[in-house]
């Protein structure tokens, strides 16, 4: 039998928040599980997870070991590359994720080449252990401490799942290569692999590919967690295209225009994204998540502003991709002038094998 049962969930919790997680915690932690249970998507297929060179039922099991996670690797013996649920993924056969997040992925189909990359782990759908007391303190206005998340590589993201007893549920692999970045998401319950949200949900929607620069501040961003899970992944698929309106977004929420304008204007408040009010689009504020020393640069006063928001949009998105090529997206060195990749020499032979000539 694979996969976690509710006695794995609880063990995680209680090992790392042992004074935490009470009755009242347990009880909670049964609710949330069942929650996830009745929204998750059906998985493109199941994987087989490896920690260390060992197999465990699921990931999460693992977990409950004294492994370092040094070595992460997942296996998709039934993943067929014809299958259209890939829609926005890579068919993969395999991926093995190192100590320092170095990736390999061997891909489904005619050419099984390995593609190198560099992962990081971000957590999804989790259960954070909440005493009673806890509540009750909330109830007055007493705050409590929230751990910060941020993302991992794998031996981090298991330190930190076991030292603060959060229970995850569901996690993102997030994959950046030279010019692109992928996000496979694991169910952790079942060892499946989760479409991605946007398969058959999205028509009518240009998908534009962000470079790995621009994609890593936003993933930094959304791990903060400063924005709630439904609110993230509205982001993600606003930041990859050049807009959209509710009525595209809805069928992601269930078809409730309602839940995607209530997302929409949530990030909207928050300067993520900016409403053209004439065609009723979302647009992605770039500059909102990327670190100070990569926003993008202002146009002199003196030239004015494009009087045409699609004008505006454009011209943005130009200069994001100019300033995307100033500095490596993996570790933030600057590139020096003249022929160049996207990653600086290091990360180039981290990630490629060899640096660019």
């Amino acid at each position: 039998m694979t996969g976690a049962s509710p006695d794995e969930l609880h063990a995680i919790a209680s090992r790392g928040a042992p004074e935490l997680h009470d009755k009242y915690s347990g009880r909670a932690l049964d609710r949330a599980f069942e929650e996830y249970r009745a929204r998750r998507r059906e998985k493109l297929t199941p994987y087989v997870p490896r920690v260390d060179g060992t197999e465990y039922p699921s990931i999460l099991h693992g977990l409950l070991s004294e492994t370092p996670f040094d070595h992460l690797t997942l296996e998709f013996p039934q993943a067929v590359d014809t299958d259209p649920a890939w829609e926005f993924l890579r068919p993969i056969r395999s991926l093995s994720i190192e100590e320092d997040g170095a990736a390999t992925l061997v891909p489904l189909g005619p050419d099984p080449t390995p593609v190198r990359a560099m992962a990081r782990l971000l957590l999804r759908d989790t259960y954070l252990p909440r005493s009673a007391l806890q509540d009750r303190e909330a109830t007055r206005g007493v705050p409590s401490k929230t751990p910060r998340s941020d993302l991992f590589t794998p031996p981090e993201w298991a330190q930190f799942v076991r030292q603060t007893g959060i229970v995850p549920f569901s996690t993102a692999v997030l994959l950046y290569l030279s010019e692109e970045r992928l996000r496979y998401e694991l169910d952790l319950i079942d060892n499946g692999l989760l479409p991605d949200l946007r398969h058959g949900r999205l028509r009518g929607v240009a998908y534009v590919r962000r470079s790995s620069r621009v994609s890593h501040a936003l993933d930094r961003y959304l791990a903060r967690g400063d924005v709630s899970l439904p609110n993230a992944r509205a982001l993600e698929i606003v930041f990859e295209t050049r807009g959209v309106t509710a009525i595209d977004l809805a069928p992601v929420f269930g078809g409730v225009r309602e839940r995607a304008t209530s997302s929409l204007e949530t990030l909207s408040a928050k300067g993520l994204v900016l409403l053209d009010r004439p065609t009723g689009q979302y647009r992605p504020q770039l500059e909102a998540v990327a670190p100070s020393a990569d926003r993008l640069r202002s146009p002199p006063s003196s030239a004015g502003v494009p009087a045409n928001p699609l004008l505006r949009t454009s011209v943005a998105e130009l200069l994001a991709a100019a300033d995307a090529r100033a500095t490596c997206p993996l570790c933030g060195d600057s590139i020096p002038p003249g022929p160049r990749g996207l990653l600086c020499e290091k990360c180039t032979a981290l990630v490629g094998g060899s640096a660019p000539t």
